[in-house]
């Protein structure tokens, strides 16, 4: 089964008060730690999102750079002139590297980003089944907890009416107690999982930036080998130069551009 990113988040619920049996402050502080869980749950699915999104708008612009490279390659045009062809033999050269370059970046992208958050995501539904059982518990406390009330309200003296209340008395204790074992054991738990994400989430984060660095630093050496520095003594793939000259030289091949005929007024 594929793994759909836009599914809904696995923890949607917020803990419900148990009063008096569980205090304000063990209740608000379950609370809080629970909506800090949510938020970054939905972090988490909107990072994947958008990181596929990426990925698909990489290897769609590969695939318009390969089916121009092509396109060039097979036209007429490029038989015109020997630096004409030789330049279409060129950018198709980059082109083809850099289509490897592209399929290599998204599966590192896939492995070192993608997989890693899915299966810290998939940790979420184990938290949002302990916040089900707590749900349950809760509402089974509760439901013990009125029944005690009522047959106090009672009054009544009988032995039968004593002992069923014994009984009732004994199930809440019960139910109390497995309630706040449960919620006190979340309160250890939940905070550590919060503190330990950043922890995790970090490798994955180093690994992207290092993965863009390299696509990119290998891309834009490619293509300086098609539009090289002029007068430099630095190989094209490492030349640099000053912001004012280089758009002084894209100025001159727009207005180049401009110039010629296809792209003239009628």
């Amino acid at each position: 089964m594929t793994w759909n990113p836009l599914k809904r988040n696995h923890l949607t619920q917020r803990p419900s008060p148990a009063p008096p049996l569980l205090s304000h402050a063990e209740d608000r502080d379950l609370d809080v730690t629970v909506q800090k869980l949510i938020h970054a749950e939905d972090t988490i699915r909107k990072l994947t999102k958008e990181m596929k999104k990426y990925l698909e708008a990489v290897a769609n612009l590969d695939r318009a750079d390969q089916r121009l490279s092509m396109n060039l390659s097979t036209s007429g045009l490029a038989h015109l002139s020997d630096e004409f062809r030789r330049i279409v033999e060129d950018y198709h050269s980059v082109t083809t590297q850099v289509g490897k370059t592209v399929q290599e970046m998204i599966h590192l992208c896939q492995k070192t980003f993608i997989e890693p958050l899915k299966k810290l995501r998939d940790e979420f539904a184990l938290i949002a089944a302990a916040i089900t059982k707590r749900e349950e518990l809760v509402n089974n406390w509760k439901y013990l907890h009125n029944r005690v009330r009522k047959l106090q309200e009672k009054k009544d003296r009988a032995a039968s009416h004593i002992a069923k209340l014994e009984r009732e008395r004994r199930a809440e204790e019960v139910a109390g107690k497995e309630l706040r074992t449960v919620h006190a054991q979340l309160l250890v738990e939940l905070p550590a999982f919060l503190d330990k994400r950043l922890e995790y989430i970090k490798p994955s984060i180093h690994a992207l930036i290092m993965i863009q660095l390299d696509y990119y630093g290998n891309t834009t050496r490619l293509f300086t080998h098609l539009m090289p520095v002029q007068n430099s003594s630095d190989s094209p793939g490492s030349a640099m130069m000053s912001e004012t000259d280089y758009q002084h030289l894209i100025t001159g091949y727009m207005n180049e551009i401009r110039a010629l005929t296809i792209v003239k007024d009628n």
